[in-house]
C-alpha cells in the first residue's frame, strides 16, 4: 500500500523521482504536503488527467501504438483507475468464492 502511494506521487510529483536533498523534517513535510495537495485534486478536480508512467522503468515510453500504428499518450483519469482497479477487485471476490464452494 505505501509503495503503490510513493509510486503515485512519483507520476504526479516529479521531486520525488529522485533522491531528495533536504533535511529529514523537511522531506517529511514535502510527503505531508503531497498527499494533502493529491487528496484536494482527487476532491475538487474529478476529470484530473495525468499520464501513467512506468516509474521502476526511467527510459519506459509514455506512447502507445494503435491500431492505426500511430503514437498516442496513454492518458487515464483517476476515476477510470479506481473503477478499474475495484473491477479487478470483483473479479477476485468472485473467483474465490466460485473456488470456495
Amino acid at each position: 500500500m505505501i509503495e503503490k502511494i510513493f509510486d503515485i506521487f512519483k507520476s504526479r510529483f516529479t521531486i520525488f523521482k529522485s533522491a531528495l536533498l533536504f533535511l529529514f523534517k523537511t522531506q517529511v513535510e514535502l510527503v505531508l504536503v503531497c498527499a494533502t495537495l493529491h487528496n484536494f485534486l482527487r476532491k475538487e478536480c474529478r476529470y484530473d488527467e495525468f499520464l501513467i508512467e512506468a516509474v521502476d522503468e526511467p527510459s519506459s515510453s509514455m506512447l502507445a501504438v494503435n491500431e492505426d500504428h500511430t503514437f498516442e499518450p496513454i492518458i487515464q483519469t483517476q476515476d477510470q483507475e479506481r473503477k478499474d482497479a475495484n473491477a479487478w477487485m470483483t473479479s477476485i471476490a468472485m473467483y474465490m468464492w466460485m473456488n470456495a464452494i
